[in-house]
């Protein structure tokens, strides 16, 4: 399925939950903040999050500093 991760298409073929893509793209659930089609996802749902054909998402890495 295509879908769009920070602007740029991707070509995803893994199972459709946020958890799987995370895990294939390398990124720690637990540093992000995600946004679908829009929308933020709670972070007690990004886990289970359904991904669908034509989903975009803004991955937000959570850094810290002082």
């Amino acid at each position: 399925m295509e879908i769009t991760v920070n602007g740029e298409r991707l070509e995803y073929s893994g199972q459709p939950t946020l958890s799987e893509l995370f895990s294939y793209l390398g990124i720690d659930l637990t540093t992000v903040a995600v946004e679908r089609n829009l929308r933020i996802i709670p972070r007690n749902r990004i886990e289970n999050e359904p991904i669908d054909p034509g989903d975009a998402f803004e991955i937000i890495r959570l850094v810290g500093g002082g």
